[in-house]
């Protein structure tokens, strides 16, 4: 009969981890796995476990997944909109410094409306994010 080796304690944990499950892939789905596990500078195991840990302190563990998709993609698009933004004002401030006149008061003001509704989009969802570790 083979040896079982006793349950390890990580440094970090106040508990041993005694409960395993083990995860069955396809050459596919490995791959992903090895590849997101190398992206995020971890181990595939350790990967795995975080991802799964995630999910399962999620308010809807079924969606978890599906919620942490969005708010990557609600990322994307708000940084990509403040970089829109941030030409327009810096447009803005060119003309500013040339005329000294303010042109279009009106646009400026719903520019900078804009502004403010992207800075609190990209703020919610990085707020989503880092409250879920």
């Amino acid at each position: 009969m083979p040896q079982q080796s006793a349950p390890r304690r990580r440094l970090r944990d106040k508990q041993l981890r005694e409960h395993r499950v083990h995860p069955r892939y396809n050459d596919d789905e490995f791959d992903l796995v090895q590849r997101a596990a190398a992206l995020s500078r971890m181990k595939p195991g350790g990967y795995v476990a975080e991802c799964a840990l995630a999910a399962a302190r999620a308010d809807d563990p079924t969606a978890a997944v599906a919620d942490y998709r969005a708010l990557v993609k609600a990322l994307m698009a708000a940084n990509g909109q403040l970089g829109k933004v941030g030409s327009n004002l810096n447009q803005l401030t060119r003309h500013l410094n040339m005329d000294g006149a303010l042109p279009h008061p009106d646009i400026v003001q719903r520019l900078l409306e804009r502004v403010e509704a992207s800075i609190a989009e990209l703020d919610t969802a990085v707020a989503q994010i880092t409250d879920g570790r």
